[in-house]
């Protein structure tokens, strides 16, 4: 399996070979990442289901049976994710493939779901555990809309227990920024001053055309976990626009698009970079540049802004997962309230008195 690029015909072909009838197979595209997504498929298909590629049976003959995993290859087919969502998918999947995969569709039982389940509450952080049943349960309700199976009760999925990861200090993140190469120190500002989430799905992505320097805006493309809002604007501090101008200029010489970029290509990870820069800043404790994100929104809630501002600012559909994530923060400004309430009158009673100095002895006349 393989992909290629047709001059003639200006498309893309992904080919490989039927395991069954040893002949070459292929399917062309109109571009590349389309192509891409396809050969995926075609790989997976090939190690865990050889079989979805035997012929099909002339008509009046018996079907094959419908497998869990034929159902799965089916959703993504459809679904149409990308080359990296599929792998995650894959990942997430992968027991359940193993586990039940060729099993027929429609004899998957509340009891397999419950297994599942168990195994994954049992090997699993809750969040996962959350993160990978949610999928299957995804599957089921597809293959009980295409008639694959009669529809089945889904044994209860639990809540996730997200970790609470303490943010850096303006002290650590000071000391990170000192040594940083500089395609990191804007990592570090995107992500601690704008809340954007490091990665691929938000801050790698973005380019100069995201950037409006007049309106002082950057424009955050969201990372599809919050579907009624594709993205959205989180203003620039006045102190930092001189730093984005001195950036864009360097950009404009090198002709670069993109805002993170080392040597001026794209940056996918900063995985290394990272660690040598909390290894050079003398910091032991771990912290993920996710955490940068969570810096954001500590202090804008330290500092008493509403959650629901917050929220929009970071990309949340709901404060929900501020509620979730910042529990913490929410204890100290709850102190804080209560400590400006007027002083209770009760403080001036004899039960609230202070302890006095014993008076002293009279001399001895």
């Amino acid at each position: 399996m393989a992909i290629r690029y047709r001059e003639k015909y200006k498309t893309w072909q992904v080919y490989w070979n039927n395991p069954f009838t040893g002949k070459r197979e292929s399917k062309s595209f109109a571009n590349k990442k389309d192509a891409e997504k396809a050969n995926s498929l075609v790989i997976h298909r090939l190690k865990y289901e050889p079989e979805s590629f035997r012929p099909e049976e002339p008509e009046g003959t018996e079907t094959t049976t419908r497998t869990l995993e034929h159902v799965y290859l089916e959703y993504l087919c459809e679904k149409q994710f990308s080359k990296r969502e599929v792998s995650t998918h894959r990942c997430h999947f992968q027991y359940v493939l193993s586990r039940f995969g060729e099993k027929n569709i429609a004899e998957i039982s509340k009891a397999d779901l419950e297994a599942i389940k168990q195994y994954y509450i049992s090997n699993c952080t809750t969040a996962t555990a959350n993160a990978r049943l949610r999928i299957l349960r995804t599957i089921v309700y597809f293959a009980v809309a295409h008639g694959y199976m009669q529809p089945v009760a889904f044994p209860k999925i639990p809540s996730p227990n997200y970790k609470q990861f303490v943010p850096p200090s303006l002290e650590e993140l000071t000391s990170i920024l000192t040594v940083a190469p500089p395609h990191l120190q804007r990592v570090i500002i995107m992500g601690a001053y704008f809340g954007v989430r490091v990665g691929q799905c938000e801050l790698f992505q973005l380019t100069w055309n995201d950037i409006d320097l007049t309106k002082k805006i950057v424009r955050v493309h969201g990372s599809k976990k919050n579907n009624n809002a594709a993205w959205r604007e989180v203003p620039i501090r006045d102190d930092l626009v001189g730093i984005f101008i001195q950036w864009q200029e360097d950009d404009l010489a090198s002709g670069t698009e993109y805002l993170i970029h080392y040597a001026g290509k794209p940056v996918k990870s900063i995985k290394h970079s990272w660690a040598t820069a909390l290894k050079f800043a003398g910091i032991t404790r771990r912290i993920r540049p996710y955490d940068l994100r969570h810096m954001f929104g500590t202090e804008l809630v330290a500092a008493g802004v509403d959650i629901g501002t917050v929220a929009k600012l970071m990309g949340h559909s709901s404060p929900t997962m501020l509620l979730t994530h910042y529990q913490y923060i929410m204890d100290r400004q709850k102190k804080d309230a209560v400590e400006a309430l007027p002083n209770s009158p009760l403080c001036a009673a004899p039960m609230c008195r202070k302890e006095s100095t014993p008076p002293e002895k009279p001399a001895n006349p």
